[in-house]
């Protein structure tokens, strides 16, 4: 190595050790270091039992979307409106919730979620108890349900909330041989080269200010990357000139172009998700079945996203009322509640904006089909 490269690598060497003092030391308690950006969420742990959940008794602040809010949750790991212990028997007749992100209610502290207007509601009688854990599916539904009824928990009525991407989930999940629980992620995995990269470049990121704001940097050219490429397409959907593209417009083309929940548009996508709806069959089988074997009166609950408002959808609002009716399950469907003359200004109502997830209006919709229904008496 001649004398020029050996100078050139001090000095690079020299610039980095300063940066990671100078971070450590100084800037990482600064606000410019905008450390929610990439805030690492500890509290959402992998489950030996059911692949995955939240920590018991937490009380923290959580970054979510464009939203900040107060995740808490009790003994058992549900949220919960405060860090109480949850005995094994209640009371009260206990109704227990089972979901993915809707039924959390992400996005929004727990007053807002289905299950604290449904607390606030019925409390004189009920406990509600919020299992539910963003990407969760029926295989989930089942193992998780399955644990606490074992651990003794007992249950007096159970409403599962069948998601639209419930199907699409389901395919990604690996079981053991016996199909007694859900594979996590392999340990092996954790040492190949590629993560290796990534929790270098992770380290790097978060220890150096040069590499944060080169991450910053990245993540902001992506996002305008991506909102370009969304433009072009709602131009070519909507049929009109890429600079005359309103933002209402391609709000509305995001909204509804989500592929996790594309499925149900068409017989070909429908054929596509067969392997996933037949896993789903499976699993919300041995859900319901456990839950009549142990006594717990039960509903399958299905509502649409912002693409069947728009769209329409006879594949998931068909197969599960056929489903339903060959097991006997009781079963609601919650696409009438979201109709509307005006399908745009439906979504816009009811669902956060550029997201699929139901906002304040939405989840107030969903609160009173429930309560007209009389699921709960």
């Amino acid at each position: 190595m001649d004398f020029s490269k050996k100078n050139f690598f001090i000095i690079i060497f020299i610039f980095l050790f300063l940066d990671f003092i100078f971070s450590s030391i100084f800037f990482k308690k600064t606000t410019a270091w905008n450390i929610d950006l990439y805030k690492e969420k500890p509290w959402r742990i992998a489950s030996s039992d059911y692949h995955h959940g939240l920590n018991p008794s937490i009380n923290e602040i959580e970054q979510w979307g464009e939203s900040k809010t107060r995740l808490i949750t009790n003994s058992l790991g549900f949220r919960d409106v405060s860090n109480k212990e949850i005995s094994k028997i209640s009371t009260k007749r206990r109704i227990l919730l089972i979901g993915d992100s809707f039924i959390e209610g992400v996005g929004f502290d727990y007053s807002q979620t289905l299950s604290g207007l449904l607390q606030k509601y019925y409390n004189s009688d009920y406990e509600v108890l919020n299992s539910a854990v963003s990407s969760y599916s029926p295989s989930i539904y089942y193992y998780k349900t399955k644990h606490f009824i074992d651990n003794g928990y007992k249950f007096n009525m159970a409403l599962v909330f069948l998601d639209v991407s419930d199907v699409i989930d389901e395919i990604s999940l690996d079981f053991n041989i016996y199909d007694s629980k859900i594979n996590t992620k392999d340990k092996k995995e954790e040492n190949n080269i590629k993560n290796k990269i990534y929790i270098f470049g992770y380290f790097l990121r978060d220890n150096f200010i040069t590499f944060r704001f080169l991450s910053i940097i990245s993540d902001k050219t992506e996002i305008l990357k991506n909102n370009l490429k969304n433009r072009y397409k709602a131009s070519k959907f909507f049929k009109k000139n890429f600079f005359k593209i309103k933002d209402k417009e391609l709000t509305i083309y995001k909204m509804i172009n989500i592929d996790r929940g594309n499925w149900t548009r068409d017989a070909t996508s429908y054929n596509n998700a067969k392997f996933g709806i037949e896993k789903s069959e499976k699993y919300l089988n041995k859900l319901f079945k456990l839950l009549e074997e142990n006594k717990i009166k039960s509903y399958l609950i299905i509502y649409p996203w912002p693409s069947q408002i728009y769209f329409g959808d006879e594949f998931h609002q068909n197969h599960w009322k056929d489903f339903s009716d060959k097991q006997n399950i009781n079963f609601l469907n919650l696409y009438p509640y979201f109709e509307g003359s005006n399908k745009e200004e439906t979504i816009f109502k009811n669902f956060i904006l550029n997201d699929v997830h139901w906002n304040s209006r939405g989840t107030s919709i969903v609160y009173e089909a429930i309560k007209k229904n009389e699921i709960i008496k």
